[in-house]
């Protein structure tokens, strides 16, 4: 090509619009970087942009998120489950009997009047000291100990009586009264235990819980059966 055809005014219209093509069309996409494959060159990458009180979050959250929502029933059911299957197994070890609290429990259902017949004399008594309170302008000092003596007097004499009332509210009673001493004695379990354990180690809290899981697996179990 000649200097004087390249030099001619199509020539350079023909290149403008060559040059106008090129700058219009678009950029072709980089190339994706050649993963390192290393953790290192990942954190470091993330460190550069990020704090590490975000980092830590975000970490926080990624493992919240792969973490199954109910692991907290999970962890106590685990808890729970590991001190009742203690509590039972020393109970078999003690008794020789596989069923574990079942004798335990019969013997405390049948136990019941007696036991009422302690609380009732327990709560006429303190009844019967308040009483004398008031009656101590009349009768003198010896008011409160006299109304305490006499009404637990009367008080540790209603054993038959609760037994009448268990006989005479059949079947509900036989069905009713595994709960209640079960409860009773889960009460004393959780106020002499588990109410004191906050501030122990965690072993010391896990053998605190045994008698109350204990207690708790054997009304599942055995309760409806002590009475039979």
């Amino acid at each position: 090509m000649s200097a004087s055809s390249a030099g001619t005014p199509a020539t350079k219209a023909a290149r403008r619009a060559r040059r106008r093509r090129t700058a219009a069309a678009p950029a072709a996409p980089a190339a994706a970087p050649v993963a390192k494959g290393t953790a290192r060159a990942t954190i470091q990458a993330v460190t550069g942009r990020l704090g590490r009180a975000q980092i830590t979050a975000g970490i926080t959250s990624a493992a919240t998120a792969l973490v199954p929502q109910d692991s907290k029933g999970r962890r106590w059911l685990a808890y729970n489950g590991s001190a009742a299957a203690a509590g039972h197994g020393a109970l078999w070890l003690a008794t020789g009997n596989p069923m574990g609290a079942e004798p335990l429990m019969a013997a405390a259902v049948h136990s019941v009047p007696n036991c009422g017949a302690f609380a009732v004399t327990c709560a006429v008594a303190y009844g019967g000291w308040k009483v004398g309170g008031i009656l101590r302008g009349l009768l003198g000092p010896a008011a409160r100990p006299a109304a305490a003596l006499g009404a637990a007097w009367w008080g540790q004499g209603t054993a038959p009586l609760i037994t009448d009332v268990m006989a005479a509210t059949e079947p509900w009673s036989s069905m009713l009264l595994p709960l209640i001493a079960a409860g009773a004695l889960a009460g004393i379990c959780w106020w002499a235990l588990d109410s004191r354990s906050a501030a122990w180690r965690a072993p010391v809290r896990w053998a605190a819980r045994i008698p109350l899981a204990t207690l708790a697996l054997g009304v599942g179990l055995y309760a409806p059966g002590g009475t039979l």
